[in-house]
C-alpha cells in the first residue's frame, strides 16, 4: 500500500463516520508493517506516517484535528483557524 492509498483508505473511514481517530487508523496501519504509513514515536505512541498524512490533509482540505481527544472531524462555524484544534 502506497502512502496515497493509506490516505484514501483513512479518508473512507473518515467519510463513513464523519471522524477518525488517529490511533485508529495507525493501529490499522501498522498492521501492513510499513513504516512509510504508520509508526512508533519515541514515547511509544503509535503515529501514521508523514507522507500518508500529507496525502490525507490534501483529500480533506475542510477537517479538523482536535489535538486533546486525537481525532479528526468536520470542521465547525465555531472553529478557529487553522488544521489544528
Amino acid at each position: 500500500m502506497t502512502p496515497v492509498q493509506a490516505a484514501k483508505w483513512m479518508l473512507a473511514q473518515f467519510d463513513a463516520k464523519r471522524f477518525l481517530y488517529q490511533e485508529e487508523a495507525a493501529t490499522h496501519l501498522l498492521h501492513l508493517h510499513d513504516r512509510q504509513l504508520a509508526y512508533y514515536d519515541g514515547s511509544g505512541n503509535v503515529c501514521v506516517g508523514k507522507k500518508v498524512l500529507a496525502a490525507f490533509n490534501k483529500l480533506t482540505p475542510d477537517a479538523v484535528y482536535e489535538r486533546t481527544d486525537k481525532f479528526w472531524r468536520d470542521r465547525l462555524p465555531s472553529d478557529q483557524p487553522g488544521r489544528q484544534q
